[in-house]
């Protein structure tokens, strides 16, 4: 099972909705719109991260992401690992509702590409042993 996670706002505060929701809407500027029984429509900015170096994420499982625990073992701080996008920055990035984010590789191409690369060693390792081959018969006729 995978742990609960509070939603952050762009403060980095989480997100607290009180109240029977409705309708819950995600605008495509980062804004959480949710709609209450007791209480209307409220929304809230979600934080919105860029990630600089994304070898140092943990995996929580399924898809989900997040900050290792020991920035100093590892040498590094969470402002080297990601930065917030606050204010106009938030601009470089669109968020969509009910949609999966997708792979961008074309698997026909990649493996294409595979099997090419494959033959090529194979090629190159064949010219190798006839070079080493013709070197030794060079060595026997002397």
């Amino acid at each position: 099972m995978l742990p609960l996670l509070d939603i952050l706002d762009e403060n980095g505060e989480p997100i607290l909705i009180e109240g029977n929701i409705k309708d819950i809407k995600i605008s495509e500027n980062g804004l959480l719109i949710v709609d209450t029984e007791e209480y209307g429509e409220k929304s809230f900015g979600l934080g919105i991260v860029s990630v600089k170096k994304p070898q140092f994420l943990d995996r929580l499982g399924g898809n989900l992401l997040g900050l290792p625990k020991n920035f100093n073992a590892l040498g590094v701080t969470e402002v080297d690992i990601m930065i917030a996008l606050t204010g106009n920055s938030r601009n470089q990035a669109a968020v969509r509702q009910g949609t999966l984010e997708s792979s961008n590789v074309d698997l026909s191409k990649e493996m294409t590409d595979l099997i090419n690369v494959q033959r090529s060693y194979q090629f190159q390792s064949r010219a190798v042993t006839m070079a080493d081959q013709m070197s030794g018969l060079v060595n026997g006729i002397r």
